[in-house]
């Protein structure tokens, strides 16, 4: 060992002891703040902190509503006085901002010291408002829980709202029997009470619905008319009735858009004055890539609350009735407020009495959001605090141990797992600790973290036979998607469904991405050395060739075909009703609140069974043979091109199975733009697992799209709490599949692999 790598390690060695002294120490001091929360003099401060804050809460909002009035009387006494048009903004604003000072530092003065004559009056009222607040919030929550638990259902499980409504024949009844079809707990009794929201919400989707369609057969007929018209000035004298026999004369399918007559008309005259100023005339479209898949977000819009609830909200009223009695006989001039600081204070106090929960910190925090904590003397504020920050203190602390482990441990972890693996191990710990420190559900992220792996599963295997054969990162692996995605589209043609309709699109799939999986491999064979450009190139050249394809199949389902030309396949096909979801709903349990998607795991595994086996034969270590080192493989006798034909070839079939995989998890078929970047994920998700650009083993698929996954899932979270307005995670993404892709290439050296 070198002198400088010597030093390296002791300065590593050095760092690791000094931050496990500091995780140590911020361990112990989070178990003491853990011990004070059980101690009698703590409870008691917390129920001072308690009392100071309700006061404050009430006082505070008359001092701001004195403020308030003070400045609006001295605007209007400025606005009276003759020079007022001379005076400046800042002038006014100025004057306006300090008499409100003066008078809010005045009202302080006087309201928020004021002297409680019935204490134990006011503790009870307090109590009996925590007490009605928890029993109302506790069944709310319960109730909510219920509804977006059948929300989420009917959203994720009916395939067409419209039908659904017009088979009810506005019949609510029959409405509400057939949405109990797709929701059995809505026919339950203790669940009457959301039948009324539920019908609106049918409604409301509909709506939603048809206008969703509305809108896409407007872009079709607009799309239409700039094809048909080849001269728009020609058009330009015409009034709107000349215009419209004009334009039904020119466009196909104009005859029966009468309903859209205006919007076209509108669309007509525009594109008119365009042309006479010599503009370009094009229909806007999107480039509509790989969806990114996201919880169903729950809308309480339609929910109803049950009589249980109703009385509860009585009771929260009474109580509040009661603590506001007693806040009157302490600060008497509450009386005098308006209507609507009253419900501002009101607001204020709901939340300070009951935050939500009866954890301590939650209560601690919101009793400090109203100054709770000035009633306490120094030390008593202080050991609050600490109490109150333990959980923070202990997740530090166990973070700095985990960096201590990493600077201690770094060569054995990274000779073992590589620098990525390690890396991304660690941010992914690190997340879990930072979701804790956001209340944000670990389970609940662990459960869409299952699904996700599942759902991408099947296609980052399909990077593994690629890799082993030689031909790199299959970037081309877009070719197997799309012929998993016609797969899908025969399904719905011929309006198959459940595991019938599933296993067809996968069989169907794989069958035609055989041909083309060993067209591309000749291609590839001829171009060694430079295959994961050209790859890439292949992938990306044949997802814009089957965009005109997919306009040009001759499909006629009319679920799947665009409504007004009557060909050309949609762009995103709903598989609800169809197979959506069938695997992840299958044999599905819960464990420590994490639902595990069983049937969505054992189809991953079961891949991954059969490539492992796959691999162990004479074919298998015969490819990775060639993959590993041609030039050997080729002088043992084993066939190079063929043996990379039929990782080509592999590679591809997975894709295609992937993709269908892919679609049922996600409830949507995305066509035309949207497979292009699922190579680049596959890729930096395997990578991420541990393989190379030369070698790839299963344990780096299953591995690799976990932690990928679970990086994207609770980062997306995290980010959008810590980040006001979020909208982290899809950047996250790019850096880290970018990042990790380009690492990879950097290990190759550029060595040849002639």
């Amino acid at each position: 060992m070198t002198q400088a790598r010597k030093k390296k390690l002791t300065a590593r060695i050095i760092t690791a002891i000094v931050l496990y002294v500091l995780a140590a120490i911020l361990i112990l001091v989070s178990v003491f703040g853990f011990f004070l929360r059980g101690s009698d003099s703590i409870q008691n401060n917390l129920n001072t902190m308690r009392t100071h804050a309700v006061l404050h809460a009430a006082s505070g909002g008359l001092v701001d509503s004195i403020a308030s009035q003070a400045r609006s009387d001295k605007l209007k006494e400025l606005r009276a006085r003759k020079d007022f048009r001379t005076l400046g903004l800042d002038e006014v604003n100025s004057t306006c901002d300090a008499a409100a000072a003066a008078a809010r530092a005045e009202a302080e003065a006087l309201y928020s010291n004021a002297t409680v004559q019935n204490a134990a009056g006011l503790e009870n009222a307090i109590n009996a408002m925590e007490k009605a607040m928890s029993v109302y919030g506790g069944l709310r929550e319960k109730e909510r829980a219920v509804y977006s638990d059948l929300y989420v259902s009917l959203v994720e499980n009916v395939p067409d709202w419209t039908d659904l409504l017009s088979a009810a024949q506005e019949d609510d009844a029959k409405l509400f029997s057939s949405l109990a079809t797709w929701a059995e707990d809505l026919s339950v009794p203790a669940n009457a009470h959301l039948q009324d929201g539920f019908v609106k919400l049918a409604h409301s989707m509909a709506e939603k619905e048809q206008a969703a369609d509305d809108a896409e057969l407007l872009q079709q007929l607009t799309a239409s008319m700039v094809g048909a018209v080849s001269d728009w000035t020609e058009l330009s004298e015409l009034d709107d009735e000349a215009l419209w026999e004009a334009l039904n004369r020119e466009v196909e399918g104009f005859s029966a858009a009468e309903a859209f007559k205006t919007d076209l008309l509108k669309k007509a005259k525009e594109y008119i004055s365009a042309a006479e100023k010599g503009e370009t005339i094009a229909v806007e479209t999107k480039d509509e890539g790989a969806a990114t898949v996201y919880d169903t977000v729950t809308d309480y819009s339609f929910f109803t609350a049950s009589d249980a609830l109703n009385a509860a909200s009585e009771g929260v009223e009474s109580a509040y009735q009661q603590l506001w009695g007693e806040l009157n006989e302490i600060i008497p001039d509450l009386a005098n407020l308006d209507k609507k600081m009253q419900k501002t204070i009101r607001t204020t106090l709901e939340n300070t009495v009951w935050s939500g929960g009866i954890d301590y910190s939650s209560r601690y925090n919101a009793y400090a959001a109203q100054e709770g904590s000035e009633a306490l003397s120094g030390s008593a504020a202080f050991l609050m605090q600490l109490s109150a920050l333990a959980r923070n203190i202990l997740i530090a602390g166990i973070a700095l141990c985990l960096l201590a482990s990493l600077f201690m441990f770094w060569d054995t972890l990274t000779k073992r797992f590589g620098i990525p693996r390690t890396i991304i191990t660690l941010f992914f710990i690190y997340l879990c600790l930072a979701a804790v420190l956001y209340d944000i559900s670990v389970p609940m992220m662990l459960s869409n973290v299952m699904i996700r792996m599942g759902m991408y599963g099947i296609l980052v295997l399909a990077m593994m036979p690629g890799i082993q054969c030689g031909i790199g990162l299959n970037m081309g692996m877009t070719i197997g998607c799309i012929a998993g995605l016609l797969g899908i589209v025969l399904s719905l043609q011929f309006n198959m469904t459940g595991w019938y309709g599933l296993l067809f699109s996968c069989v169907s799939g794989a069958i035609l991405a055989l041909p083309l999986g060993w067209a591309y491999s000749k291609l590839l064979n001829r171009m060694k050395g430079s295959e994961m450009t050209i790859s890439t190139y292949v992938g990306f050249s044949f997802v814009a060739l089957m965009c005109i394809g997919w306009m040009m199949l001759p499909f006629n389902n009319p679920k799947i075909i665009w409504l007004l030309s009557g060909h050309g396949l949609r762009v995103t096909h709903s598989l609800l009703g169809s197979y959506a979801h069938l695997l992840d709903e299958f044999l599905a349990f819960e464990v420590l609140g994490v639902t595990v998607p069983t049937g969505l795991l054992l189809f991953l595994l079961v891949c991954c069974l059969l490539m492992w086996l796959f691999s162990r034969s004479r074919t298998g270590i015969a490819m990775s043979a060639v993959g590993s080192n041609p030039r050997f493989a080729e002088a043992s006798g084993i066939s190079v091109n063929k043996m990379r034909t039929i990782g080509t070839v592999l590679s591809t079939m997975i894709a295609a199975v992937g993709i269908v995989i892919y679609s049922q998890a996600f409830g949507y078929a995305q066509l035309y733009t949207a497979p292009r970047q699922l190579g680049f994920i596959a890729a930096s998700a395997i990578l991420i697992g541990g393989a190379t650009v030369r070698k790839a083993k299963v344990s780096h698929v299953i591995f690799g799209v976990f932690l990928f996954e679970g990086v994207l899932v609770l980062g997306q979270q995290i980010a959008n709490a810590a980040v006001a307005g979020g909208g982290l995670s899809e950047v996250m993404r790019i850096m880290i599949s970018n990042g990790i892709i380009l690492y990879a290439l950097t290990q190759t050296g550029g060595a040849s692999r002639e």
